[in-house]
């Protein structure tokens, strides 16, 4: 989820109310990640049946490499490629829903806090905000702002690239054995 811009606030019960939509936001986002999460657990676990079933298969093909067909050898060493290149995907994927899953929980908790401080101080009152309410406001806003953008950066930086890099390391492999052929 892109950091949202932050909107001129006027009263404490504005800051208030964004707040508490924030944290909304972000309590229904960790939702749908925990189900993703359920799901790639069940897709890692299929995945990695059919790995171990390949790799049966691998050491039938390995005791038979002389008399089988070349076609079967290349057919099976193709689908053990393929399996264990999606399993490296789907852990990938659930490594990185996993990580997700901790950054918005350090932003829900600061959220959390943050409405805390809000209702300990008394500054839920609906008055117009003065100076030294609105500075305190500011720096609030700010040190948010900058949460929402460290857990979005940690969020779509790093683990997708090496899952790009892998599958083109892989895919180079792939084509090298097939050119060995």
């Amino acid at each position: 989820m892109p950091p949202q811009p932050v909107k001129s606030v006027e009263t404490t019960e504005d800051y208030q109310q964004q707040l508490q939509n924030e944290l909304d936001q972000s309590r229904r986002a960790i939702k749908e990640i925990k189900l993703m999460l359920e799901q790639s657990q069940a897709e890692l676990t299929k995945l990695t049946q059919r790995n171990s079933a390949i790799t049966g298969h691998l050491q039938q093909v390995q005791t038979l490499f002389d008399t089988m067909p070349r076609a079967d050898i290349r057919s099976a060493y193709n689908a053990a490629l393929d399996a264990q290149q999606r399993l490296l995907v789907m852990r990938g994927q659930l490594e990185k829903l996993q990580s997700d899953q901790g950054n918005l929980q350090k932003y829900i908790q600061f959220l959390e806090k943050t409405v805390q401080v809000m209702n300990d101080s008394g500054l839920t009152s609906g008055r117009k905000m003065r100076n030294s309410g609105s500075q305190v406001l500011e720096l609030v806003i700010k040190a948010q702002e900058a949460e929402r953008q460290s857990v979005s950066r940690q969020m779509h930086e790093g683990h997708a690239q090496a899952l790009s890099n892998l599958i083109v390391q892989t895919e180079i492999a792939a084509r090298l054995v097939d050119a060995d052929y």
